[in-house]
């Protein structure tokens, strides 16, 4: 559900008003039933639950091959109740290895383009895990995943906990979607390259910075983000 879920003793209350339409009976039903690990901060958080069979990925279109995607500022905790599960988690220094969907372009662009890790070329490689029944598994804050069912039916749920940052960035990337959008459209689209190279110039040279205060590697870790949101301008160039 969209709406906060409260610690209620050592359990859950659906924190929401009632639903006119009675849209969000099954997950009023299924919140004070569902296990709590004790360890959960407690603070409010959204839960989502997950029910599959054994070959089947988790996301809107089950049927094509692995959803990767990212759910950027948000902590989670993904607790496995029924069936096993299959988790393969990456966080590569360069985010165009995970080929996201330019945010220019597409509204996804908190998915991979290549939809699975086995389709990508990565400098490391990830990690990956298998949860049983009672395993819980935290994926921090822009750790790309990619979910399958191997023995199932399974059944899980996430607890997901969004930090302040999370409408900040959506808020970010959309007024850019529309202002960029508005560049283009205004004359021959010269103002929408140069833009597009100004905010290229200004990531450029904090990661020259940063490479010098913390050498190469620790100097592109800061590019996760910024690729996401303007490595799609870097390869624009001045086109």
């Amino acid at each position: 559900g969209k709406a906060a879920v409260v610690r209620d003793g050592d359990g859950l209350r659906y924190d929401a008003p009632e639903d006119a339409e009675c849209q969000d009976v099954l997950v009023r039903s299924f919140v004070p039933r569902v296990p709590v690990p004790l360890f959960l901060p407690e603070e409010p958080c959204q839960v989502a639950f997950w029910l599959g069979s054994a070959g089947n990925n988790f996301g809107p279109r089950p049927k094509l091959p692995a959803c990767l995607h990212s759910d950027l500022f948000c902590e989670q905790f993904l607790a496995q109740h029924q069936g096993a599960k299959e988790v393969l988690l990456l966080l590569p220094e360069d985010a165009a290895e995970v080929q996201p969907f330019p945010f220019l372009q597409s509204p996804l662009w908190y998915k991979s383009s290549a939809r699975t890790v086995a389709s990508l070329k990565l400098s490391l490689p990830g990690l990956r895990a298998v949860l049983q029944p009672g395993d819980v598994l935290f994926i921090p804050l822009w750790w790309w995943h990619e979910v399958r069912t191997v023995h199932g039916p399974s059944v899980s749920s996430t607890f997901r906990f969004h930090t302040e940052d999370a409408e900040r960035f959506a808020k970010v990337m959309n007024a850019f979607y529309q202002f960029h959008k508005n560049a283009k459209e205004y004359g021959s689209g010269r103002l929408a390259r140069h833009i597009r190279s100004y905010f290229a110039c200004a990531f450029d040279a904090e990661g020259r910075a940063e490479g010098t205060k913390q050498g190469k590697s620790g100097g592109r870790l800061w590019l996760l983000a910024a690729g996401l949101v303007l490595g799609w301008m870097l390869r624009q160039g001045f086109r």
